[in-house]
């Protein structure tokens, strides 16, 4: 897929060095539409809905106030050239923060690696972060917790917490010690039964894994463990993976955090285990939706070919479904969707996959719709009630490059440079760890040279200043594999710099 990914981004940003001087306007456009939609067409429409009640229509914000939607999309350009029919389109979740909600309960597994490579301070801090999370949730909330090591086992069966529980769950924690394999497939799935179990009152469904080492017991590998996840995601479960040390397996970690739309957290040293997890559970706390799923379905003679940053899975009518489980305030979650129109006569007008029960936004003559993107989520604030927002994407076609690089979208055309350097550089953090170090540079110098070929085209300051963030973490991680090689004879520095290339091109991805 990245190969595709990388050679049509190419192809979008030579169209958007055309034009990089001044904005005059194009000489003569190729059709009426072209030169109307380069001054005015929208590239989305914003619908918001709830369940039972009325359509409120609005522009999507990067900051969304509390009644704006929280879903937008919009291809790279508002134009797409008629030789190439191909684009990418941005997807993007900002949920807005709250001075005050009503806070969704939660049920959470907190399952430790106990083998013998955690004894010591590990096992040690890993005690002092499962005392920490006990007292940080409140009354009511269920939690239970799950050691793993040859086999797996509830050390504490679920509960809500009240004063009595959480003294049984303190003298219990505090007999937590380390021995034997890792057998971390039975400890997640253990785990996610567990919080599988939770009534309908605690939407907000967690299970949070702490591993210093390799799966060596059981199915080991990442993709039997994604397994696990992906099945508890259906059901509302997300993963938090804590790697503590240098020792762990990160593509593993990276599996879970993606398959579940979880997170995962590199930890240098086990110290920092009961920031991290107070910090979860503090998220917790904000939650502003649960079971958010992003739908994203085609108009007609559209193909959607791929979904870059999140784990989508196909639906009816060549849609893609996107779960995302519960959201916090002031979390964003993107992606980038690799288009292709099939048949641009076809999606003019209205199509029946597209409409809604109240009007849309009109939208200037000529533009076609792309998609629709949908978010479904429940609303812990208003009881759980389901909710549904919607944007439809749009464009047209041009012939000439100018057009496509005069009515660029900055957002979808910076979603699609800092996800293609984040799976760059997730790759090169595997070469560093195999000792590729020149394959490593390779790859990292033409990431970071694309993302500044970007940042020089996008006008939008504020989406400008994010590439060159995302360009100085990827010029770090090339500064980190010349460290690396510069060393071959310390294996634990080069693996420290695998392990930090890795956790930064995850933060930049969205997990």
């Amino acid at each position: 897929m990245l190969p595709k990914v990388i050679a049509l981004f190419t192809a979008t940003l030579l169209a958007g060095c055309a034009t990089a001087a001044p904005q005059a306007p194009a000489a003569s456009p190729t059709h009426e539409s072209d030169a109307a939609a380069a001054s005015k067409t929208p590239a989305q429409t914003t619908l918001v809905m709830a369940s039972g009640g009325d359509a409120a229509q609005g522009p999507a914000s990067d900051a969304p106030r509390e009644n704006a939607s929280w879903i937008g999309a919009a291809p790279a350009s508002d134009f797409i050239l008629r030789s190439q029919r191909e684009t990418l389109l941005g997807v993007w979740v900002d949920v807005p923060t709250a001075a005050k909600i009503a806070r969704a309960k939660s049920a959470l597994a907190l399952v430790i690696d106990t083998s013998g490579s955690m004894s010591g301070p590990k096992i040690q801090h890993a005690r002092a972060a499962a005392h920490r999370m006990v007292d940080s949730l409140p009354d009511g909330d269920i939690v239970s917790i799950q050691a793993f090591s040859d086999t797996a086992e509830d050390r504490i069966a679920p509960f809500p917490l009240d004063p009595e529980t959480r003294r049984t769950m303190h003298a219990v924690i505090d007999h937590l010690s380390a021995a034997g394999g890792t057998n971390l497939f039975d400890g997640l799935r253990l785990a996610e039964l567990r919080v599988a179990s939770a009534p309908s009152s605690h939407p907000v469904r967690r299970v949070v894994v702490i591993s210093d080492g390799v799966a060596t017991v059981g199915p080991t590998s990442p993709e039997l463990l994604g397994a696990i996840a992906e099945t508890g995601a259906e059901r509302g479960i997300q993963v938090t993976a804590l790697g503590v040390g240098l020792d762990y397996d990160e593509r593993t970690l990276n599996t879970l955090a993606v398959r579940s739309s979880g997170r995962m957290h590199h930890l240098a040293s086990p110290e920092d285990m009961a920031n991290v997890l107070a910090e979860e559970t503090r998220l917790f706390a904000g939650t502003r939706a649960t079971d958010a799923v992003v739908e994203i379905v085609p108009a007609p003679g559209v193909t959607i070919l791929s979904v870059a940053g999140a784990r989508a899975t196909p639906v009816a009518g060549g849609g893609m479904r996107v779960p995302l489980g519960a959201m916090f305030g002031g979390q964003h979650r993107e992606m980038a969707v690799r288009v292709r129109v099939d048949d641009a006569e076809s999606t003019l007008g209205a199509s029946d996959r597209l409409r809604r029960p109240a009007p849309q936004t009109p939208t200037a003559s000529g533009a076609r719709p792309l998609a629709s993107v949908r978010l479904h989520f429940r609303d812990p604030a208003e009881q759980g009630l389901p909710r549904v927002q919607e944007v439809v994407a749009r464009f047209d076609l041009t012939d000439d490059p100018a057009v496509v690089a005069r009515t660029e979208n900055a957002r979808a055309r910076t979603i699609a440079a800092v996800h293609e350097a984040a799976e760059i550089s997730i790759a090169a953090a595997q070469d560093v760890n195999a000792g590729r170090f020149e394959d490593a540079s390779k790859a990292l110098a033409q990431a970071e040279q694309r993302l500044n070929a970007v940042a020089a085209t996008v006008r939008d300051e504020k989406e400008k200043q994010r590439v060159l963030a995302a360009a100085r973490n990827v010029s770090a991680a090339r500064q980190s594999a010349g460290s690396a090689a510069a060393a071959p004879p310390a294996p634990a520095a080069r693996r420290a710099r695998a392990l930090e290339i890795n956790a930064a091109a995850m933060h930049d991805a969205g997990f």
